[in-house]
């Protein structure tokens, strides 16, 4: 079964086929691109992404990608058409562990009705994680902001930033240390203080695949929940990502126990678009030789 890895010539078929998986939430594999070409457009722009191919008389009929980010990789698949699902995705789960360097830990994000691609990764020793929700809101559903909003970080806030992080992320491998001290103009910061403590924070940055802004962490002390300022945090983040980088929409994903945030994240226009489940492996097996 010949496999092969993805190279320039191969980008727009293989946007084009992820874009056909991931319109259907029995194929969808979460946070790997939705248009293609949005996908086409982060292929020729993103050197860390690395795609193993498998073609049967010409025609593209498997696909299994990995976005590395230090010594952690990130899965784009398995996407299988005209062939054996097993077989192809077993050959091209393979192939691509030959082509990486170790990893401390594989992750994946599949739509929770992708049952073949569950069976996929709990064959291959991934742990089943916790489920979690996809939200999204266009640019034409920005609503207003009700009183000021937040400030944008300076350095000066970033000890007290992050002990809120702390308390809010004890048991999560989120960092908010890119957030502080990125110079990156795709990433922004914001926060609420109360004399010389933060008392929220929310992280957002812009992505290529999809085009969209994201919300990647928002944080708000204990003491002063359910006074607004969840949602003020928010739509200031919302509107620095609409109307100051013309970002199309918003998205964020929350976990299926967050029901306090979900409920916040309606109310400030957000809408459910996907329901997705993390698989994830914390060791890699021994690179192969070519």
């Amino acid at each position: 079964m010949p496999i092969d890895r993805m190279t320039p010539a191969d980008f727009g078929d293989v946007a084009k086929l992820i874009e056909a998986h991931n319109t259907n939430p029995l194929t969808q594999c979460l946070h790997s691109g939705e248009h293609a070409d949005e996908i086409e457009a982060l292929f020729h722009k993103q050197g860390a992404l690395h795609y193993q191919l498998l073609r049967e008389e010409g025609k593209l009929v498997g696909v299994l990608g990995c976005e590395v980010e230090e010594h952690r990789g990130y899965l784009h698949g398995p996407f299988v058409a005209g062939a054996s699902f097993t077989q192809t995705a077993h050959a091209l789960w393979h192939a691509l562990q030959a082509t990486l360097p170790l990893l401390e830990r594989w992750d994946s994000f599949l739509n929770v009705r992708n049952e073949q691609g569950a069976a996929f990764y709990l064959e291959h020793g991934f742990r089943r994680g916790q489920g979690a929700q996809i939200y999204g809101m266009p640019a034409a559903a920005l609503q207003p902001l009700d009183g000021m909003p937040a400030q944008r970080f300076t350095p000066d806030w970033t000890e007290s930033v992050r002990f809120l992080h702390e308390l809010a992320f004890a048991d999560s491998p989120l960092e908010i240390e890119p957030f502080m001290e990125s110079q990156d103009e795709d990433r922004a910061l914001f926060i609420f203080a109360q004399g010389s403590r933060c008392i929220g924070y929310v992280a957002a940055s812009l992505n290529d695949s999809p085009l969209e802004g994201s919300i990647d962490l928002l944080a708000v002390d204990a003491s002063v929940r359910n006074q607004g300022y969840g949602r003020r945090l928010l739509l200031t983040a919302a509107h620095w990502l609409i109307q100051e980088r013309g970002m199309p929409r918003v998205g964020l994903t929350v976990r299926d126990m967050r029901a306090d945030a979900r409920r916040l994240y309606q109310r400030s226009g957000f809408a459910l678009l996907y329901t997705g489940v993390g698989y994830s492996r914390e060791h890699t097996l021994p690179r192969r030789q070519l």
